[in-house]
């Protein structure tokens, strides 16, 4: 059974074909699973019955220039007029898989937003993991401005002031918390400046529109402008809070020319003592962040060399850190992947008991060829844990050329139905992440869901390099996962 499993290319599985695999499985020594789902369910059904409700989203990369028939009036109209003047726009596409030029237009972002509202009714809290601002947003931008970039500073502000005003839209009263991305800055990819202008002007933008709570918005002036990061105490859980990290600092691609100090150790020095904090006051903690630490399969394997997504040294402090407060880290969100995965970090020299896990969204934009996509969360106020996540796309394959007509958002998969697991934290992570590697049923769940159900980027030649890729921090750790 299990070389006939290895035979399959994973790329071409549907879900039909997926249900299918699961009752071969079981037929062959497999865990039977219906015994164990029944009581999945009903553990979730009980647990919805104390429990909170999130709404995530990641990666817009929203691109305001997708009608450049419309240019000339977005530049003199105020960002609360945006709204009217993108309903007049002729096009009436959401784009398609890859194209820069067609990148989250206003449909798409209104149609996630609206969306996410209707299935997660009034969440406690909307986490955004960063990236608002589309790819070469100033090739876009001076290509509406006469070649020119003059204005575009305001215009950037402009454009998260329209993002806000939507978001409040939908969300009316509910505290939105962000990690900004390396796309979020007015100097470009990678170019966020410490204690600079766009940190300044986005304080005063982000407060006014995602902060509700008068001490998170003190909290969150007194680091934000400085570099990016700040930490809040979430509206259900007074004995938690919530840090987010700006880990553009933490990239080895981070361009900025700062120099009155080093802008991530600083950085991680106040993260420690955030940590020390709370571990002081016996709170649990979520970290927002929007780069993962570790490998960048993707780059590592496109280039043939080992390519890494944080400098090591600062993985190696951040990792020492998540080990030494283990016991009050009850979760982190990530972004900027554009794809569904995780992260996990095993115990020390890779053996024991898991330290911690990252859960890592796939985006809205479809750049890099996933299928447009947002989570809703259940988590426990009290113990601030999470129980399950389920997530909800749009599969561009089904819609005609160009994303016309209606966009249809469909559930894609429940954490709880389809891995078993009816909360989730470091453990239950781990047993997946075994599972994806033992398991032929689990891996094809894992394969297809990577990308949104477009199944495109993990083969079967290729897949165990991106498993690897969940565990493996290190050069070294990951070329031994590979051999």
């Amino acid at each position: 059974m299990n070389k006939r499993f290895r035979r399959l290319n994973f790329k071409t599985l549907t879900p039909m074909f997926l249900s299918v695999l699961l009752v071969l499985a079981m037929a062959c020594g497999g865990q039977a699973p219906e015994k164990k789902t029944t009581e999945v369910k009903e553990k979730r059904i009980a647990a919805q019955a104390v429990s909170g409700n999130i709404a995530l989203i990641t990666d817009v990369h929203f691109n305001p220039f997708f009608d450049q028939a419309l240019c000339d009036q977005l530049k003199t109209a105020e960002a609360n007029q945006w709204e009217a003047i993108f309903a007049t726009s002729t096009i009436k596409g959401i784009g398609s898989y890859g194209n820069f030029d067609e990148e989250t237009d206003y449909k798409l972002l209104n149609s996630s937003l609206k969306n996410m509202a209707a299935v997660s009714g009034k969440p406690d809290f909307v986490i955004f993991t960063g990236d608002f601002l589309a790819h070469i947003f100033h090739k876009r931008y001076a290509a509406c401005n006469n070649n020119s970039t003059e204005g575009l500073d305001a215009f950037i502000d402009k454009t998260v002031t329209f993002f806000a005003i939507l978001f409040e839209k939908y969300f009316p009263g509910i505290p939105v918390y962000l990690s900004l991305g390396n796309n979020d800055s007015y100097g470009g990819d990678y170019m966020i400046v410490p204690e600079g202008d766009f940190l300044k002007n986005t304080a005063v933008i982000f407060a006014e529109h995602f902060l509700e709570n008068p001490a998170n918005k003190e909290s969150f002036a007194t680091t934000y402008p400085i570099g990016g990061y700040y930490t809040i105490v979430p509206p259900k859980s007074p004995n938690a809070r919530i840090i987010s990290l700006n880990t553009i600092f933490f990239s080895p691609k981070h361009k900025s020319d700062f120099n009155k100090y080093n802008p991530a150790e600083r950085q991680l020095d106040w993260f420690e003592s955030q940590l020390k904090s709370a571990k002081a006051k016996k709170e649990k903690v979520w970290l927002l962040l929007h780069i993962p630490p570790g490998t960048d399969v993707f780059s590592t394997l496109k280039k043939k060399t080992y390519t890494s997504d944080w400098v090591p040294a600062y993985i190696n402090r951040f990792t020492r850190l998540l080990t030494e407060y283990s016991s009050i880290i009850r979760a982190s969100f990530a972004g900027h992947n554009h794809m569904d995965d995780f992260r996990l970090l095993p115990g020390p020299e890779g053996l024991g008991p898991a330290q911690a896990f990252i859960k890592i969204s796939p985006s809205v934009s479809m750049l890099f060829g996933n299928n447009p996509a947002f989570e809703t969360i259940i988590y426990n106020p009290q113990t601030f844990s999470l129980l399950d996540y389920d997530v909800y796309y749009v599969n561009l394959e089904e819609m005609p050329q160009g994303g016309t007509g209606v966009v249809k958002w469909e559930k894609e998969y429940s954490f709880s139905q389809t891995y078993g697991h009816s909360s989730i934290n470091a453990a239950s992570v781990q047993a997946v992440y075994y599972a994806v590697k033992d398991n032929p049923t689990t891996r094809a769940y894992y394969m297809n869901y990577y990308d949104v159900n477009h199944r495109k980027s993990l083969t079967d030649s290729n897949w165990k390099s991106y498993w690897c890729g969940i565990s493996q921090w290190t050069e070294q750790g990951f070329q031994q996962c590979n051999e």
